[in-house]
């Protein structure tokens, strides 16, 4: 069965970049002149995802479907300068050519963010992006699970290496049999790995059985855990590209600077800039 939709989660508050998040939401917030949900978008539409479910909350709802909508008024009034009626190309092509759909999160929790989409998913396998985590692969990334979706039938997560001080206290992979997920641990003295996940998933509808089974802490429900209760083996994709958490300061100028130097009409005064920044401290 082929993958046509693909749920992205972008309900949060958006606090650790606060205080920019009182007003806009971190989705939002632009890299260059592309906000960040765009790149999510972008990535799904070249994985061959027809129809994007976004689960928001009240505060974002506008600010996504207006930008995810076709502004008549904009077009008009730059039609007769070709240069800036190209720069919203791209973002058009996408509009016209997926669905957008909204949902309101009723349930904490990244696995409580996922159910709040599912009417809208019926029984058919699905993909889900959380909206904090950017990624620049090649092919993309949901592409590729797709690809290992359509050949095993069985769920994917996808995960990215981190190095060991900077491992997480909770989320650290287990594997069996090479690239099957067994379990999800705690930080030891000993670890089972270095990779943790990060929000690309293919998931088929069982995983919406098992919510009864999550326990819940601080009113919230978490995927993780959930994927370790479906019966089904889960396989694992480990990234190669570039991963960017977007709800972190740091991530978020390191971003702007590698989308900065892709750009040919950036690239060679932003490294001219680099290095005189480097020089001069």
């Amino acid at each position: 069965m082929k993958i046509k939709k693909c749920v992205i989660t972008i309900a949060g508050f958006g606090t650790r970049l606060l205080p920019i998040t009182k007003t806009i939401s971190k989705e939002m917030i632009p890299i260059i002149d592309l906000p960040v949900i765009f790149y999510q978008v972008k990535e799904a539409y070249l994985s061959g995802i027809e129809e994007i479910i976004f689960v928001v909350s009240k505060r974002n709802i506008d600010l996504i479907k207006n930008f995810f909508s076709i502004d008549n008024v904009m077009i008009k009034e730059i039609k007769d300068d070709p240069k800036k009626a190209n720069l919203l190309d791209e973002v058009n092509e996408i509009i016209n050519n997926m669905k957008f759909t909204y949902v309101i999160q009723k349930i904490r929790g990244t696995y409580g963010s996922l159910y709040s989409a599912k009417d809208l998913l019926g029984n058919e396998p699905f993909a889900l992006m959380y909206g904090d985590d950017l990624v620049v692969d090649n092919p993309p990334l949901l592409k590729q699970m797709i690809s290992i979706y359509e050949k095993t039938k069985q769920s994917v997560v996808a995960v990215r290496y981190v190095e060991e001080d900077k491992l997480p206290k909770f989320g650290i992979i287990e594997y069996k049999n090479g690239n099957i997920l067994k379990n999800i641990c705690y930080k030891d003295k000993v670890n089972p790995s270095q990779d943790i996940i990060l929000g690309r998933f293919i998931l088929s509808p069982s995983i919406f059985t098992v919510k009864d089974k999550l326990v819940i802490k601080s009113k919230e429900l978490q995927l993780p855990k959930a994927l370790l209760y479906i019966n089904e083996d889960v396989q694992v994709l480990k990234l190669k590209g570039k991963y960017f958490d977007m709800g972190n300061k740091l991530e978020y100028i390191k971003a702007t600077l590698y989308f900065g130097l892709q750009r040919k009409e950036f690239h060679d005064d932003l490294r001219k800039y680099i290095k005189e920044i480097e020089k001069n401290n």
